[in-house]
């Protein structure tokens, strides 16, 4: 294995870019990755939030790709604005001792703004599907010349109903393209894809569910639904949590307990769908500056968050899918970090919490909750 980006073939203005961004030995994904993309054939990679897969294409597409030729040479689809918006940005980040333009789009926002940037010719876009397919039927995102497909979190994609669209867009690019998928599940829609559209893919397994478990100090508690905010506030007094993000299961629940938190004298924010896109961005950006360490959030709406010191997430409610629970606890364990979950379980609960277990390889342990000192 290759020990450092040097040996993976990574160019010197990139190199420079990664040292001051902290990238310093490559993760596995990275290691086994960087080196296929580099030989421009198509690639599978299955691998769990958290693995630095952002780099994994990121890095190759900026060297490969001649920045100063006008036009969209890479096409980037993410699953929501957040993930299309982060990976943009890191883009902008690795390769800005290059001459690459790069744009993100995606709905709710300025579709003006977006022409205007697309008229600029970048060299990688990065969107949703929805709006990547709204701006090739407008002409605005010409597909002609088109390289490099990447699927970044297509099981979420698929999760979201984006199948659709996302054949549409294949169908406008260039069947002479290298195609890159990147997936923490592969179900039988996302294999349909690869078989369809993709031209004999290797594929690169990261076994990092169980490797994120382990690392994740994991408890349950159990909770009557009515004492579940109580129990929160309780919770959270006695832990201190530096940073925390709350899960919900929908964004009414998000809403309630946010609110009920600032009631208490929490520093909290809500993260949903629902919430406008500018005061979405605001929120994450002040959670990652530590500004406002409580988060609560829908599952979807946290996708573009990446805090590589989250110290406890909690999950108010339990996932409702199994995948889910191992997406939310590896947000604490991030880039080889410990970290703590927390999980509240109410009688309905149970055999769901049974199966998360089973598809885990681990039990979860029960706890009885913390006393909290009166500060009288």
């Amino acid at each position: 294995m290759k020990n450092n980006f040097t040996e993976l073939g990574v160019a010197p203005p990139l190199l420079k870019a990664i040292e001051k961004m902290g990238f310093e030995t490559p993760t596995e994904v990275q290691q086994k990755g960087i080196p296929h993309i580099f030989s421009k054939k198509d690639l599978i990679v299955r691998s769990k939030t958290g693995s630095g897969k952002t780099a994994v294409f990121g890095i190759p597409l900026l060297q490969m790709i001649d920045g100063k030729r006008p036009g969209p040479r890479a096409l980037i689809l993410a699953p929501t604005r957040e993930l299309a918006v982060q990976v943009d940005r890191d883009l902008k980040k690795m390769g800005r001792f290059l001459p690459h333009k790069t744009t993100a789009v995606y709905g709710q926002h300025s579709m003006h703004a977006e022409i205007q940037a697309l008229e600029k010719g970048p060299s990688i876009v990065t969107g949703t599907p929805g709006r990547v397919y709204d701006h090739i039927l407008r002409r605005k995102l010409i597909t002609k010349d088109i390289d490099y497909l990447v699927l970044d979190e297509a099981d979420r994609m698929l999760d979201m109903g984006f199948i659709d669209q996302i054949k549409k867009i294949i169908q406008k690019l260039p069947k002479n393209r290298v195609t890159l998928l990147f997936s923490a599940t592969i179900p039988s829609e996302i294999k349909k894809i690869c078989t369809q559209y993709m031209k004999n893919p290797h594929t690169i397994e990261i076994q990092s569910s169980t490797k994120t478990v382990e690392t994740v100090e994991q408890v349950y508690y159990r909770v009557s639904k009515k004492e579940k905010r109580t129990q929160l506030d309780r919770l959270l007094k006695s832990e201190k949590p530096r940073s925390c993000v709350i899960f919900c299961n929908t964004r009414h629940t998000v809403d309630r307990v946010q609110r009920f938190l600032s009631e208490k004298g929490f520093s909290s924010r809500a993260l949903h769908g629902n919430i406008p896109q500018k005061k979405r961005m605001k929120t994450i950006d002040l959670f990652k500056q530590g500004r406002s360490p409580l988060l609560v959030a829908t599952d979807v709406a946290s996708r573009g968050i990446h805090v590589d010191n989250l110290s406890l997430v909690i999950n108010y409610d339990v996932p409702q899918e199994k995948d889910g629970y191992v997406h939310r606890i590896g947000r604490t364990a991030r880039s080889g970090n410990g970290g703590r979950a927390v999980t509240f379980v109410t009688g309905n609960d149970i055999m769901t919490l049974y199966e998360i277990e089973e598809h885990i390889g681990t039990m979860i342990p029960e706890k009885e909750f913390p006393e909290v000192l009166s500060s009288n």
